[in-house]
């Protein structure tokens, strides 16, 4: 006995109001009752009762180790090894069980069993507890933490019930007893809750409202039917948390914040293929926003590209293998190759047009190119014009560059001019990065001769003024 409470003293004494407390529950009671009193003289009083009309079924049960357990065979019931009772026993130097069918004793002359002394329903056990002021406290504290099903009172006053923030239903593993009271592994439906964690708490996992386990999640979780605990009854399998963590997400995304979206519950439900669509989607928008692309090593221009047009570059290493795969399974994230194409090798646009087809802007910008570009880069670039969704707004080509249609408008003149500048400082650098200083300072460069050109020669700009006049009529 000394070496089981010394045993169970690491879990904290709060194990014995726990485990009376669930044998309560597991009954057809209205209520139950608890009661501790402040130490003195380093003892403490715990009184349990309840008001179950069959009592307490067999009272051998409450002394005899690994006795067959009725709870066994029903998921709905919290208790499995019949060992609860064993547990709050050591921890008492003396204690008394009184239920319907009469009482026993334990205390330091051994066991003893009375018929005459009953109770017209329901049971109450009353033990004697080695306890310090701060385990007393703390004992005090963890019964707040109950999520009692009926009303449940400590020292007079009923525990503050909690609403749940959502409930759903789930498969979840449990445990039951087959035909010969073996306990087997096993899958059934049941409902899970999760409720706001307090100040000055910790996230829990839940068995029917009685914490079984700490997590490390945003909120309690709290299973409908029997967790599949080890024999002490603190610790679940990885496996099984990682269920719980994934439910969790699927069913809580738009609850979470961005500074929950790099926490390890997170991350390992994210990287699970149970892991829903809805849910990687929100985890990749709280952590690199809506505006993010996947690292293409196929087209390393795009990667330039994406980050100069201010979109999040996700590398490798950012995510785990598993959330790489659920959010291409998802659609996610893109390759920054395919929204930021530069290596279009031999594709052919949709459309080219022919220079029947040009609109008066569209001849007008073509025009304009060809005039200033030899007093810029020395020689004279010509502009071709196409059409294609999955190409850039412009292209450099040596003698001339494309304008994509689809992405620009020839009848925006601010943009008409920027075009030009970029695509023409691409020539002069010869590269297609955006993220090199020799870049930056080139598109400069070409802007303060253009401007000076606007004043030193005005000619250059025929027609782009009259265009540019009539626009701001209209």
């Amino acid at each position: 006995m000394d070496g089981l409470r010394k045993v169970l003293e690491r879990r904290g004494k709060e194990l014995a109001i726990y485990e009376l407390v669930q044998n309560g529950w597991d009954e057809n009671v209205t209520k139950v009752e608890v009661a501790l009193t402040r130490p003195l003289n380093g003892r403490s009083e715990l009184v349990v009762t309840d008001d179950s009309p069959e009592g307490f079924r067999d009272l051998t049960d409450s002394y005899t180790m690994f006795a067959e357990s009725y709870k066994k065979a029903d998921p709905n019931k919290r208790g499995a090894f019949n060992l609860g009772e064993k547990f709050v026993l050591a921890l008492c130097d003396e204690a008394m069980i009184t239920t319907t069918t009469g009482r026993v004793t334990f205390d330091g002359n051994g066991r003893r069993r009375t018929g005459n002394v009953k109770r017209e329903r329901g049971s109450e056990f009353r033990g004697s507890m080695r306890l310090k002021v701060s385990e007393w406290e703390q004992m005090c504290a963890a019964v707040t933490k109950l999520i009692p099903p009926v009303p449940t009172f400590f020292n007079g006053n009923e525990i503050a019930p909690r609403q749940p923030l959502r409930t759903w239903e789930a498969k979840l593993p449990t445990v039951k007893s087959d035909a010969e009271g073996n306990l087997r592994p096993t899958e059934r439906q049941t409902k899970i809750s999760i409720y706001r964690v307090l100040p000055a708490e910790t996230a829990m996992l839940y068995e029917m409202g009685i914490p079984v386990v700490e997590i490390k999640a945003k909120y309690h979780v709290s299973i409908g039917q029997k967790v599949p605990l080890n024999i002490d009854r603190d610790n679940v399998t990885p496996a099984y948390l990682k269920t719980i963590y994934v439910e969790l997400l699927n069913h809580s995304q738009d609850m979470i914040g961005k500074e929950d979206a790099n926490d390890d519950w997170v991350r390992k439900a994210a990287s699970d293929p149970r892991c829903s669509d809805d849910a990687i989607k929100t985890v990749l928008d709280l952590r690199f926003g809506e505006n993010r692309v996947g690292y293409d090593p196929s087209d390393m221009g795009s990667n330039r590209e994406a980050v100069s047009k201010d979109w999040t570059l996700v590398t490798g290493g950012s995510m785990s293998a598993g959330e790489w795969e659920n959010a291409k399974r998802a659609g996610a994230i893109a390759p920054a190759g395919k929204l930021f194409p530069t290596n279009h090798g031999s594709k052919v646009p949709d459309k080219t047009y022919s220079r029947d087809e040009w609109t008066p802007e569209m001849l007008t910008y073509a025009s304009f190119v060809e005039r200033v570009s030899p007093m810029l880069v020395g020689r004279k670039v010509t502009v071709e014009y196409i059409r294609d969704r999955q190409m850039v707004c412009g292209q450099f080509f040596h003698t001339h560059f494309m304008v994509n249609l689809a992405q620009h408008s020839v009848d925006d003149w601010q943009e008409n001019i920027e075009l030009m500048l970029h695509e023409l400082a691409h020539d002069v650098v010869k590269s297609n990065d955006h993220l090199v200083h020799q870049f930056y300072d080139t598109v400069g460069r070409l802007g303060a001769k253009l401007s000076l050109l606007a004043v030193e020669t005005p000619e250059l700009f025929g027609g782009v003024t009259q265009m540019v006049a009539a626009g701001k009529q209209q």
